[in-house]
C-alpha cells in the first residue's frame, strides 16, 4: 500500500451506542436514529485533519461490537438484532457479537474490542485508532495502542435523560478520556444549537429526505440540525 495512505481502525462500541441512539430517539428533539454510513464517512473525512498532513487519501477498517450474543442465542428481540445488523453491514460495518454474556443475560461492553485492536496494531495494519464508546472498561487500551506507535481518537457523549423519577447522566469515563490522544465531544458536533429549529444540514441522523453536504470538523463545536421524524426501532 502507498506509504501516503492513512490506514484508520475505527472501533464501534455497540453498548455505548445503544444507549447514545436511544437517547437520540426518545428523549432528543431529533427523535431520529443515528445514520451508520453518515458517521462512518464523517470519521474518514475528519480523520485527515488530525493525521493528514503526510497522507493524501484514508483508507479505513469498520468494527462494531455488539453487546449482545449472536441472534439464535438472544432472547430478547433477534429480529431487530437481526435488522441492525443488515444496516451495519450495508454500510460497510463488520459486525462481532459478544461471546461473555454471563448466564444471567446481562448486558455489557464487548470487550473482543480490545483485544481486536492490539492485534491490529501489532501486525502494522493501521496508522491510528477511532474509538466511539463511553465505558471505562476501554481504558487500557490507549496507552498499550500508543506503545505501539498507535495514536487514539476518542469519540464521547455527554448528557441527561430522564428514568423514572429521576435525572440521569451518561458520560463520557474520566479514565479513557485522559488517556486518549484526542477527545471529541460527540454531543457538540451533533447538536451544536439545542434551541435552533433550521432544517437538518448534515448526515449523522436517519431521515426522510437527503441531508446537505456540510461536514463539522471535530475541533468545532458542531454543526447538526435534524428534522423530528419517527423511524423504526432497531436493537441497538
Amino acid at each position: 500500500m502507498p506509504q501516503n495512505v492513512l490506514r484508520i481502525g475505527f472501533f464501534l462500541d455497540g453498548y455505548t451506542l445503544k444507549k447514545v441512539n436511544e437517547y437520540y430517539r426518545l428523549h432528543h428533539r431529533f427523535h431520529s436514529n443515528i445514520d451508520f454510513r453518515g458517521l462512518k464517512n464523517w470519521v474518514r473525512t475528519q480523520a485527515l485533519g488530525y493525521f493528514g498532513n503526510e497522507f493524501t487519501s484514508v483508507v479505513m477498517e469498520s468494527h462494531y461490537y455488539h453487546p449482545y450474543r449472536e441472534p439464535g442465542l438472544c432472547a430478547r428481540d433477534p429480529a431487530g438484532v437481526l435488522k441492525l445488523e443488515a444496516q451495519l453491514n450495508n454500510a460497510g460495518f463488520q459486525v462481532h457479537y459478544n461471546d461473555r454474556i454471563g448466564d444471567d443475560g446481562g448486558l455489557g461492553p464487548n470487550l473482543c474490542l480490545m483485544e481486536d485492536a492490539l492485534l491490529f496494531a501489532s501486525y502494522r495494519k493501521m496508522d491510528a485508532a477511532v474509538l466511539l464508546s463511553t465505558q471505562g472498561q476501554f481504558a487500557p487500551l490507549p496507552d498499550r495502542l500508543r506503545l505501539m506507535g498507535v495514536p487514539t481518537v476518542l469519540l464521547g457523549w455527554n448528557f441527561f435523560y430522564p428514568k423514572a423519577k429521576h435525572r440521569v447522566h451518561w458520560k463520557t469515563d474520566s479514565c479513557l478520556r485522559d488517556k486518549c490522544a484526542h477527545y471529541v465531544a460527540m454531543e457538540r458536533v451533533m447538536d451544536r444549537n439545542p434551541e435552533s429549529s433550521e432544517p437538518p444540514r448534515n448526515f449523522f441522523f436517519q431521515c426522510e429526505r437527503p441531508f446537505g453536504h456540510y461536514v463539522a470538523g471535530w475541533n468545532k463545536k458542531g454543526a447538526i440540525e435534524a428534522p423530528n421524524v419517527n423511524t423504526p426501532r432497531l436493537a441497538v
